[in-house]
């Protein structure tokens, strides 16, 4: 096998023979071996100088300078007793463990069809029965004393606005219908009509409203309309009852109180 070098002059003479020798090729073949080495020694440069790049930026830095220790100076132990950490002891206040008072629950009446439903006379007020009150007096013996006893006189409060609507909490006696709450729901019940869709459907209608001062319901609003016209049909009903509320009462007094009342309809 012959030796054959193709980058001599030799063949690069007989390769561009009777060619343009100025054109680009001619030159760079005819100098690449100087090329070749430039580019060799331009990297091993650049390697030794990103080697010796660390150890020339660490001759910039000032050298750390160590004070020598006074050989006067003596160094002594000092024994520390830490107190122990006491623990307070957490005062133990009685607690009164009082049962907590079960909720009152009214039932939710259930809308049905009106041809299932059992008619219902509406009482009114007049055709409720009364009881007679009878005033009996006591006549006591004794000496009458004057001047201060001595006891506590607790202060009754402002008097209540007569036009202020309050809530049931706090009153002395809630508002009630005659007969009870249980016939309030059976007579809602009763006059409501639902009505019909293709398939069958439970919703519920919160229903508020205020207990004049007369027992008359007024305010009567539904603010979230489940749709169907269900709270026209609540409010229709509840305006058709004409029997009176017994009102609430505070401070002896008759009050306006606002009410609510859920009632679930089912339409088939």
């Amino acid at each position: 096998m012959s030796k054959l070098n193709i980058n001599k002059n030799e063949w690069l003479e007989l390769v561009f023979e009777g060619k343009n020798k100025e054109y680009g090729a001619y030159k760079l073949r005819q100098e690449d071996g100087k090329t070749t080495m430039k580019a060799f020694f331009s990297a091993l440069a650049l390697m030794a100088g990103l080697a010796a790049l660390p150890m020339i930026l660490s001759s910039f830095d000032k050298p750390k300078v160590v004070e020598p220790i006074d050989p006067d100076c003596v160094l002594r132990t000092v024994d520390v007793k830490f107190q122990p950490n006491i623990k307070q002891p957490k005062s133990q206040t009685a607690v009164a463990n009082t049962a907590p008072k079960a909720p009152v629950q009214f039932a939710t009446p259930v809308v049905v069809k009106r041809e299932d439903a059992t008619p219902t006379e509406i009482p009114t007020n007049a055709d409720l029965p009364t009881t007679p009150s009878t005033n009996t007096s006591t006549t006591g013996t004794g000496t009458e004393t004057g001047g201060n006893t001595g006891g506590t006189v607790t202060d009754p409060g402002p008097e209540v606005d007569p036009t202020a609507i309050l809530p049931s909490v706090g009153l002395e006696r809630n508002p009630n219908f005659p007969g009870g709450i249980a016939e309030f729901l059976r007579i809602v019940g009763n006059k409501f009509e639902a009505p019909s869709i293709d398939e069958e459907k439970t919703v519920k209608v919160i229903v508020y409203f205020v207990v004049e001062r007369d027992g008359s319901l007024t305010n009567i609003t539904v603010p979230r309309s489940p749709g169907y016209g269900l709270d026209k049909e609540a409010i229709r009903v509840l305006k058709s009852i004409k029997t009176k509320w017994e009102p609430g009462i505070y401070k002896g007094k008759p009050v306006r109180t606002s009410y609510s009342l859920p009632i679930v309809v089912k339409m088939q």
